[in-house]
């Protein structure tokens, strides 16, 4: 079997394990966002979001991407065996994720108080925000995820996903029948939170305590060590995923600000929706990418580009049904979930798909782009589509309402996929101009410091 057809084969059996988690998981917050509006209320319920969104936020603002710096640096000394260089990468992407727990206390902190202060929350809106801001340290899992995805353990990830939707779940039918307010259910979501960071933690100690002796508390000696190119690497991708992932809380924090915290859960229900529709597909994305690392070490650079076409074909294919789905039972699953009737959800979640799609397609695109060396490339397009995104939300959102928010959205993600064509539009140029020998940056092999 041929190296593409095997990373192929590899990328679609991880996917399945991937697949039952998100399937739980997908079900569960159905059950637990249904019975959360019921309890609170359209407007108590948006604050949830809101409030959720402001840690999520400064959480996002400060990840280094240590997980991307743990494949890209410690892929091949796992396979190796090289025990000594592995627990120094590891140890170094342990520090990135202790250093950006600390920010994203800070972070939350000062968007809380800027956001409830322009949005006139009340002194006891303002007091659960800033405690609900204790959790945001524990919502990134950057370093345990490196190492499950390097490992190939897959199958660990569902569990982890399982047992945190079934827990919000459990919480959420508890508070509602027995009644209780705002508070309990942001409890809820924080030991959730808590728990999955602590079975991740579990699960990657596990792996590499049984393999190569590793042990936490050493990750923190040695400060100053580091590879060649290892920071620029980490500032380069972790700027790139930070725009990526904080455009939806941003988003839906503009559109309470315009709008008020009603609008703000029904922009975040549909974009919950869209993203739902397209979730299976999207969970290529974590498999993707430590397949391209290994490909890139073995110079195979066809390899790379027929993976990655074969992947943007399937997910070409799997966009035009889930449209179609989504005009048949997008507003149904709203009326499901909210137990509200809103005009124009279907318009809503249509477009919000239009933008998921687009992001959908960039999956097996922007890691391809990464591992051939145009994390710069993609850092800065994403900056300037972003720093052009959120004005034209907010301005759209106040003018427009609901349409304008989800069109300047899926504005924002058609960018940024024609963005990554014209990069892959160079690669495939350079591909063929040097027969198949497509440049990039050689992985760091020596231990030193710099």
């Amino acid at each position: 079997m041929s190296g593409h057809k095997s990373a192929f084969g590899s990328i679609f059996r991880n996917v399945s394990f991937l697949t039952v988690g998100r399937i739980v998981n997908a079900l569960c917050s159905f059950v637990y966002t249904a019975f959360a509006v019921r309890a609170l209320g359209l407007a108590d319920f948006g604050l949830l979001i809101l409030i959720h969104s402001l840690a999520t936020t400064g959480s996002m603002l400060s990840r280094m991407q240590s997980w991307q710096t743990l494949i890209r640096y410690g892929s091949q000394a796992f396979s190796d065996g090289q025990a000594d260089l592995l627990r120094r990468v590891t140890s170094f992407c342990v520090r990135l994720d202790f250093i950006s727990a600390g920010c994203a206390v800070v972070f939350s902190l000062v968007a809380t108080q800027i956001y409830a202060f322009t949005a006139h929350w009340s002194l006891h809106d303002r007091l659960m925000a800033d405690l609900y801001v204790c959790v945001a340290p524990f919502m990134y899992t950057g370093w345990c995820n490196g190492v499950l995805r390097m490992a190939g353990k897959f199958h660990l990830v569902p569990v982890s996903d399982t047992c945190t939707a079934v827990v919000r779940t459990l919480g959420v039918l508890l508070g509602f029948f027995l009644g209780f307010k705002l508070a309990y259910f942001l409890c809820v979501w924080a030991v959730t939170i808590i728990l999955d960071y602590g079975l991740y933690i579990y699960f990657a100690l596990s792996v590499l305590r049984t393999r190569y002796g590793f042990r936490y508390f050493r990750s923190f000696r040695g400060w100053g060590w580091s590879l060649p190119g290892m920071w620029q690497f980490t500032r380069s991708t972790s700027i790139n995923q930070t725009l990526s992932n904080i455009s939806g809380h941003v988003a839906t924090l503009l559109v309470g600000s315009g709008l008020g915290s009603a609008d703000a859960a029904v922009f975040r229900v549909c974009r919950q929706i869209a993203d739902g529709i397209v979730t299976p597909a999207q969970l290529l994305s974590p498999v993707l990418y430590p397949e391209l690392v290994k490909m890139r070490d073995r110079k195979d650079w066809i390899g790379l580009k027929k993976v990655s076409r074969r992947v943007f074909g399937i997910l070409a294919g799997i966009s035009v049904i889930l449209m179609a789905l989504a005009f048949g039972i997008g507003s149904r699953v709203f009326y499901m979930m909210l137990h509200t009737h809103v005009s124009g959800t279907t318009i809503y979640i249509v477009i919000m798909l239009g933008a998921a799609i687009c992001s959908l397609l960039t999956i097996p695109l922007e890691p391809l782009l990464i591992v051939v060396g145009q994390v710069r490339f993609l850092m800065r397009n994403r900056t300037v589509i972003t720093a052009i995104y959120f004005p034209a939300l907010y301005m759209l959102t106040v003018r427009y309402g609901l349409a304008g928010a989800c069109l300047s959205t899926l504005a924002c993600n058609a960018a940024i996929l024609l963005s990554c064509f014209a990069g892959m539009r160079n690669f495939s140029g350079e591909v063929r101009s040097k027969g198949g020998c497509a440049p990039a940056e050689e992985p760091a092999r020596s231990g030193e410091s710099v």
